[in-house]
């Protein structure tokens, strides 16, 4: 079984002047994810951000809300929550706590110079715990509601 090789990038055109923007990387990753809540984008050729509506995918002519609307549509509410920034930043807050009382704690009876740095690396390790963790999460809830472990893929 063979897979369809991930896009590296997408052009999106913005309605009021009819410029196409490539977006990729990161961006076209948030982008392309009907879960990723994108309220504005950036217009090369206005030089400016907008909102979401006033775009379209120049391959498809397909209006991002609609796209954002179509593939998102089996999805629950507790599935878009689970893939919204207010959980990852919430998830990531609990992370470096945890790392940090962690860190502190494994090393109770060091000294306070080596305590004090093994502290920060747990919060650091705390943190890449959960945005990893919620990373692997969204990839199979795409999976399940939109058939597609990477967005990227979705037309």
């Amino acid at each position: 079984m063979t897979t369809a090789p991930v896009p590296e990038s997408r052009v999106y055109r913005h309605l009021k002047c009819g410029g196409d923007t490539i977006v990729n990387g990161d961006a076209f990753e948030s982008m392309s994810n009907p879960f990723a809540n994108m309220s504005r984008t950036w217009c090369t050729t206005c030089n400016g951000f907008y909102r979401v509506a006033e775009y379209e995918w120049s391959d498809t002519g397909e209006k991002l809300t609609d796209y954002y609307a179509r593939h998102g549509t089996g999805a629950t509410s507790f599935q878009r929550f689970v893939c919204s920034r207010s959980v990852g930043i919430i998830g990531m807050i609990i992370g470096l706590v945890l790392g940090l009382v962690a860190g502190n704690y494994l090393l109770l009876n060091q000294p306070q110079g080596m305590r004090f740095l093994f502290t920060l690396f747990g919060g650091f390790v705390g943190v890449l715990i959960v945005v990893m963790s919620q990373a692997e999460l969204q990839k199979l809830i795409a999976r399940r509601v939109c058939g597609v472990r990477d967005t990227r893929l979705l037309t």
